[in-house]
């Protein structure tokens, strides 16, 4: 798919400076959301690193700038994660200022992305315009953000859902009554995982802003194909650290909660299933997948995941415990 975005703006300055700073690139922090911290993170010559963080993950973009004459520049990304984007931006001068013309084209298989750039830029236009003292309306709402309360809400009816599809009479139909069957295991699968982290978090001093759509942190062991890895969406929540009081020992166990219950109430689903209806076919295949599941999580949290970051925590946990221990021996070793 291929998106365009145009904007024409005028701004209060000399063309000059204004084509400086598009040029200065340190200004691409300064007029990008902050909510994806974008930032250069090398330079060489012509070419940039940027990083920034989007679907709760952090990616790195390569791109050049070229000038190419009259005021004008060309930024093409030669290794960008979500496709091919080139950039042109014009400066010709005009009564008053400066006119800037921007031109954005993305190509890309990821579905609403011109959307959201456009929601981008209409927000990057305002703050430019804000750099040389125009008052322009400044607005950006994350559209992958998430309340909160609508969060908790929706996964809180998810899971009910779930429990009350597997009350469902079986099918005579084996495919039919998979589908079924599998549609709670997935509902418990998905939606256990951050109200598990929510309420553990809530219990240890954890608290949290938001909830937001955002990327399974598999894509983190580099073994899905660049084509594909886009596909594993996830549900995340975002810690609020200035409101926290949790220590690193009840981080830990809040990171640890979501891993659990997204292996555990899966597997719960398949033997409350085979209580009910014994060993037909459909429990037994859910049984093997939950298995299944069991082990892939087990492998891979610990390296990528929330069991990742439980170790993180435990070890920080560890390491203010000795420090402590230092300062009362030393404290008990000063001379009375």
């Amino acid at each position: 798919m291929r998106h365009l975005c145009e904007m024409r703006y005028v701004v209060p300055a000399a063309p000059e400076d204004v084509y400086q700073f598009f040029k200065e690139t340190s200004n691409m922090s300064r007029c990008w959301p902050s909510e994806l911290n974008l930032r250069i993170v090398e330079s060489h010559g012509d070419a940039y690193v940027a990083s920034f963080n989007l679907l709760g993950q952090k990616w790195l973009v390569r791109f050049k700038i070229r000038e190419t004459g009259d005021l004008s520049q060309f930024h093409e990304t030669t290794d960008f994660p979500f496709g091919k984007l080139v950039h042109e931006i014009q400066i010709t001068p005009v009564e008053g200022g400066a006119q800037v013309y921007e031109k954005m084209v993305l190509e890309t298989r990821v579905p609403f992305a011109g959307w959201f750039l456009r929601r981008i830029l209409e927000y990057r236009e305002a703050m430019v315009r804000k750099s040389f003292g125009v008052e322009s309306e400044i607005f950006y709402r994350d559209p992958l953000k998430i309340s909160i309360g609508v969060g908790t809400g929706v996964s809180v009816v998810a899971v009910a859902i779930a429990a009350s599809l597997l009350l469902i009479p079986a099918s005579p139909n084996l495919l039919l009554d998979l589908v079924q069957r599998l549609i709670p295991w997935l509902l418990l699968w998905f939606f256990t995982h951050d109200l598990a982290h929510l309420v553990i978090g809530s219990l240890v001093g954890v608290r949290f802003s938001h909830y937001y759509i955002g990327l399974s942190n598999i894509v983190r062991l580099g073994i899905i194909p660049p084509a594909l890895r886009l596909l594993p969406l996830a549900l995340g929540i975002k810690i609020d650290r200035a409101r926290s009081k949790a220590t690193p020992s009840g981080y830990a166990a809040m990171y640890t909660a979501g891993p659990l219950a997204s292996m555990l109430t899966p597997l719960a689903a398949s033997l409350t299933l085979i209580q009910l209806h014994g060993l037909t076919p459909t429990p037994i295949i859910l049984l093997a997948v939950s298995t299944a599941n069991i082990a892939f999580t087990t492998y891979f949290s610990p390296k990528a995941g929330c069991l990742a970051k439980a170790k993180k925590a435990l070890k920080r946990d560890k390491t203010l415990i000795k420090l402590k221990n230092n300062q009362h021996i030393s404290s008990n070793g000063r001379p009375g």
